[in-house]
């Protein structure tokens, strides 16, 4: 099967930025194809300072592993990282964020090239390794702020 890229109908929505609080973006995609798919699941704008992020994912097959990371905005120069928020989250498991993930070792902040005409990052989950002939329910929530404190 060929690798495809797959869209949840929360990535359709305009990125949302709140000047002050938390804002949290959530969804669910049912997903059934190969190791190497893409799932893009939701605009993330410039400047986010992520927060928390969690996900579950439940399935028929034995093993199912999904990173979760974005395609913009956490690398030098504003590249990507498909992996910055959780690392091949195993299947009917609750998976978190984890800090032993994010490339600096700190909680990620979206910060996309000044040359990019888009103003955001998407937030997507690749299928990293396992089965995913059986239909994958992935349910998802991303927390980010814009507000204080910066991180030092």
């Amino acid at each position: 099967m060929a690798v495809a890229t797959y869209t949840c109908s929360v990535y359709n929505n305009v990125p949302k930025f709140q000047h002050v609080g938390n804002v949290t973006v959530s969804g669910k995609l049912v997903h059934s194809g190969t190791v190497g798919d893409i799932l893009f699941l939701a605009k993330i704008p410039q400047g986010a300072q992520i927060v928390d992020f969690y996900e579950y994912h439940s399935n028929g097959q034995t093993a199912a592993a999904y990173s979760f990371g974005f395609d913009r905005g956490i690398a030098a120069g504003g590249g990507g990282n498909a992996s910055c928020l959780i690392s091949s989250g195993a299947v009917a498991t609750m998976n978190r964020m984890s800090l032993a993930a994010s490339p600096t070792g700190a909680p990620v902040t979206l910060s996309v090239s000044d040359t990019d005409p888009l103003r955001y990052g998407v937030l997507q989950a690749k299928a990293e390794s396992g089965t995913f002939t059986i239909s994958v329910s992935v349910g998802w929530a991303l927390i980010y702020r814009f507000d204080g404190p910066a991180p030092a």
